[in-house]
């Protein structure tokens, strides 16, 4: 392996690294070409599986039927979705990040292997493995370098776009991350060689195992560890995946300590589940050490955030109720976010879980859909100025006209009753919406009155109670003049 040359005085290599795939050492190159002997081709016509190397298909214990090598299938990546038939056409490509120590300095390379099928001497293809080496980046305690573009990323500036959400660091590309950036994995050999440079207090090394054939980011192995203060807890206490699944973005409140102390109930719990970033977030909210439940949740931890707010939806409630009706996260959001926005009565369990969430979901979009229509606001507008002349005052009461949807949404919110059924008869006077109030509090509900055919058809307290005999000779007095 080629030595580096390291100017102090700047903190630049200088001259001489790998140029080439000549330059790869062959322990090295053994090890990559070893993993391209792994790779399963799936025909994509057929679904049936065939050995990389001698193209034969292997049988149902996953064993080439030639030359009767056994397939790991753990390893999903190394499956390659292929025409068999057409495999000259056709290019298999896998990246590695290499890690190299030269004078306890850090280098990391970037190394592409292409496998690809031909054979002009035969109709049969053969095999072929190359390497070329994409990238080699020099890392620094505080930077890091990309030997070939001279590029420096400055781990300072990485944090804050982090917290300004604008990108995360990714090869040589200032955007958040993309589908190319999860397709590399680590040569894990070298990770020894790191203890004894910039690395040694990040016990990265213990995570070798871990490692090993998992699709992993340059930010997960130069940012992070180096820059994150974290990390070496993490890896200290086997939480590999919360190690190099955003580290960053864990708020270490009161919590997030408390679960992660070495003496937590839930320490043992991650570490067996190996639970990553969002696996942790959903076990923090429900802290309960169901892995079943864990997993329902993760997707959308920020949902069910939102959804527990409400004193009467309970986490193994909620999970019993869709998993045992096959009922939608996103469809029971909508259906409590709307329910809330139209003034329904989510302590009532019998709200909170329809017998059938999707009638449900589907009648609540219908009533949303008129509440924030808007020509049924114009239109109430409208009437409101005619039903305007059947305004009731005295000494101690008014009556006046629903003034818009918003009012009429208010109302059903404070009384607590259905009135924004009403939304879309009222606006076309198939019924009249008023409302009666105490002079001495306006803004405050009192009763709510529908009237239909100038006839008085109900009149309601908070919680649909009936008003009592005076105020209903009032009423009726009111609504015989209209």
């Amino acid at each position: 392996m080629r030595q580096l040359k390291l100017d102090i005085k700047d903190e630049n290599i200088i001259q001489q690294y790998w140029q080439s795939s000549n330059d790869i050492p062959k322990k090295i190159k053994k090890y990559l070409e070893n993993y391209c002997h792994n790779f399963i081709l799936e025909d994509m016509d057929t679904q049936i599986f065939y050995c990389s190397s001698c193209l034969y298909k292997l049988n149902e214990s996953k064993v080439c039927e030639q030359c009767h090598k056994k397939y790991n299938f753990k390893n999903q990546s190394n499956i390659y979705k292929v025409n068999i038939n057409d495999l000259k056409r056709q290019e298999l490509n896998c990246t590695h990040l290499v890690f190299d120590t030269p004078d306890n300095e850090v280098i990391l390379y970037v190394i592409d292997t292409h496998v690809s099928y031909d054979n002009s001497l035969s109709s049969k293809p053969i095999r072929n493995i190359s390497f070329k080496i994409e990238n080699a980046y020099h890392i620094l305690k505080d930077r890091c370098q990309n030997l070939y573009t001279k590029k420096v990323y400055l781990y300072k500036d990485i944090t804050e776009n982090i917290i300004n959400e604008k990108y995360i660091f990714c090869d040589d590309i200032d955007i958040s991350l993309d589908e190319y950036t999860y397709n590399k994995y680590l040569y894990p050999d070298n990770l020894d060689n790191l203890k004894n440079t910039i690395y040694c207090y990040t016990r990265i090394w213990q995570a070798k195992k871990y490692l090993k054939n998992k699709h992993i980011c340059i930010s997960n192995l130069v940012y992070i560890p180096l820059y994150y203060p974290g990390f070496e807890y993490l890896i200290k206490y086997k939480l590999y995946s919360l190690a190099f699944d955003n580290p960053h973005l864990i708020k270490y409140d009161k919590e997030t300590k408390k679960i992660l102390n070495p003496k937590s109930e839930y320490l043992e719990f991650i570490i067996k589940n190996n639970l990553d970033y969002w696996h942790f977030e959903a076990l923090k909210l429900c802290k309960i050490k169901n892995i079943k439940l864990i997993n329902f949740m993760h997707e959308t931890v920020e949902i069910y955030e939102y959804l527990l707010k409400f004193p009467k939806i309970k986490i193994l409630e909620l999970y019993n109720y869709l998993k045992t009706n096959n009922y939608d996260i996103i469809e029971y959001y909508d259906y409590i976010r709307f329910s809330k926005l139209l003034g329904y009565d989510l302590t009532n369990k019998e709200i909170i879980y329809p017998h059938n969430l999707k009638e449900a979901h589907q009648k609540i979009i219908e009533q949303k859909d008129i509440v924030y229509d808007k020509k049924y606001d114009e239109k109430i507008k409208k009437l409101t100025k005619i039903l305007e002349k059947n305004k009731y005052e005295d000494n101690e009461y008014i009556i006046y006209p629903a003034p818009s949807v918003k009012e009429l949404i208010n109302e059903g919110k404070n009384q607590n009753n259905c009135l924004r059924f009403y939304i879309e008869d009222y606006s076309n006077n198939k019924t009249q919406i008023y409302f009666m109030r105490k002079k001495e509090n306006l803004k405050k509900s009192f009763i709510t009155i529908e009237i239909k055919n100038r006839k008085l058809i109900q009149a309601r307290l908070k919680n649909n109670e009936i008003p009592n005999k005076n105020i209903l000779n009032i009423l009726n007095t009111w609504a015989s003049k209209l």
